[in-house]
């Protein structure tokens, strides 16, 4: 999905209270992941009392509910406004739908808003799409090598990586859009990172790539690779980190691209003075995110990091 700034009010889920005595984190649900056949995974999210397969947007903005189920269970819509240029897989989406009932795990919430697609949501085999505007009123733990994905009710925890006995903590960024950014080091330079649920190598724009590292796609080194008739360059990165966290040879897909490069700052492209969203440095997904054990501290702003494979640690979650 495109991501956009959005002017309007979402109504909250209700998370569990957040004192728990000793720090326990209060866990609100424990989620299988779901592949789907274009890479991304589900989870079930519960809509009208029915277990819908919501597609795991964690760093899309906006959620979204198919219309065909919006209107079988009469919910309301709504027309967004005009100034906003939302998109779903190259669907226009124009109006927005107040969910009656929405329930995860033991948390449950009305009247929450979802935009509405009556075309792209069915096409992917899916209810909709969960996203930020739901996620980030939880903690929220994601294990993609297990396929695991948990929700905890937000705390004053310290140490949220109950599963390891050694960490990376950074602090995590939001857009104007709401979505995360974080940094990484890749080889020896500095790079914000943003990331998506999906399966497949990282992502780095060549004119992001000329920039830090005065690299080309004819550079020594980079290789093309075809793949279902299309090709990718690749570069032989020796190491992405997060703190102390390191994942070797990491496997990032050069995206050409011929014009200025998209990046946060109000610039001036063909007279007009636009900002991009969404425009991190290096976009992570399924290939590295498979690679690590995450846990995203909303309340706090921090992101908690290990290796898929970390050496379990004593503590455990609150049932």
């Amino acid at each position: 999905m495109k991501r956009v700034v959005c002017a309007t009010a979402l109504a909250v889920l209700a998370a569990l209270p957040a004192h728990a005595e000793k720090c326990a984190l209060p866990l609100v649900a424990s989620l299988d992941l779901t592949p789907l056949s274009n890479g991304d995974y589900t989870i079930p999210v519960s809509i009208g009392g029915v277990e819908r397969r919501f597609s795991l947007g964690l760093n899309n903005p906006f959620s979204v509910i198919s219309g065909p189920l919006a209107d079988s269970l009469g919910y309301r819509t709504v027309k967004i406004s005009k100034s906003l240029e939302t998109h779903l897989n190259g669907e226009t989406i124009d109006r927005r739908v107040v969910v009656g009932d929405l329930q995860i795990g033991v948390s449950r919430g009305k009247d929450f808003q979802m935009l509405r697609s009556d075309v792209s949501a069915a096409k992917l085999g899916v209810d909709g799409v969960a996203a930020l505007d739901l996620l980030r009123n939880f903690d929220v733990e994601l294990d993609l090598a297990a396929r695991k994905l948990k929700l905890f009710s937000p705390n004053d925890c310290q140490n949220k990586a109950y599963w390891a006995s050694s960490l990376a903590e950074v602090k995590f960024t939001t857009d104007m859009s709401g979505h995360v950014e974080f940094a990484m080091r890749l080889d020896d330079k500095d790079v914000d990172v943003d990331f998506e649920v999906t399966d497949g190598p990282a992502i780095m724009h060549t004119n992001t790539l000329k920039r830090l590292f005065d690299l080309t796609l004819e550079s020594p080194g980079v290789v093309a690779e075809t793949q279902d008739g299309g090709t990718r360059w690749y570069y032989p990165f020796k190491s992405l980190s997060i703190g102390a966290i390191a994942i070797n040879n990491p496997r990032i897909a050069l995206l050409p691209d011929d014009g200025p490069e998209c990046r946060h700052q109000l610039q001036t492209v063909s007279g007009r003075t636009m900002r991009c969203f969404g425009a991190a440095e290096l976009h992570l997904r399924g290939g590295s995110l498979k690679a690590l054990h995450l846990y995203f501290d909303f309340k706090h702003r921090v992101l908690y990091a290990t290796p898929a494979d970390a050496v379990p640690a004593s503590a455990k979650p609150a049932k």
